[in-house]
């Protein structure tokens, strides 16, 4: 009785954290989000005097501090193609309230553009070392003896230099086998699309 209650314990606390993976990633992401909600108060809160001669303040708030958690949380700080849901409403399909989603726009493009002033626009870009960034900014890939050291093999013959990884096929050529061909009109065959096998 004992070993089947000890068994069944030990399954359900395996079974209780496969999952507990996902639920740190969701208390990452609302503790972001949280930080970068207050951030966005914080920034309203230092900017706002330059914006005291608004129709619309309000709406104009609002959308600074969305453009501002855009930035934050890793966004380009452009405007999205509709404004928010609660601007859909029927009481916004007037002239002062399409002034008013015109303000949110405006708020958005200045907050977007005040995050990345204070400094908040890599906030999200992880940092990569130094000798990583230069050989990717290069295109050269190192090849060293400790590499082949590990696996236990001999260096290939002029293989301990930089090697140089090939550039873009140019316009108007086409790789077949490893090779660049021009291309010919007409004469490039389409892969089969899966439901036409």
């Amino acid at each position: 009785m004992i070993k089947k209650l000890s068994l069944a314990a030990l399954g359900m606390m395996l079974f209780s954290a496969a999952g507990c993976n996902s639920i740190s990633d969701m208390c990452l992401e609302k503790e972001m989000a949280c930080r970068n909600h207050v951030l966005a108060f914080k920034a309203w809160g230092e900017w706002s005097w330059c914006y005291d001669e608004l129709d619309h303040p309000h709406h104009f708030a609002k959308g600074f501090r969305a453009g501002y958690e855009n930035i934050l949380a890793g966004g380009k700080g452009c405007q999205p193609t509709l404004p928010p849901r609660w601007y859909w409403k029927p009481c916004y399909q007037c002239p002062e309230g399409q002034s008013q989603i015109q303000s949110w726009f405006d708020g958005y493009s200045h907050g977007a553009l005040a995050a990345q002033q204070d400094g908040y626009g890599n906030m999200q870009t992880i940092p990569m070392s130094s000798n990583a960034r230069q050989n990717f900014l290069t295109m050269k890939i190192p090849v060293s003896n400790a590499c082949f050291a590990e696996l236990g093999e001999s260096v290939p013959a002029g293989q301990d230099e930089l090697l140089e990884m090939p550039g873009a096929i140019p316009e108007g050529e086409v790789m077949h086998e490893g090779a660049p061909a021009t291309e010919v009109p007409g004469s490039i065959e389409l892969a089969p699309r899966p439901y036409e096998m």
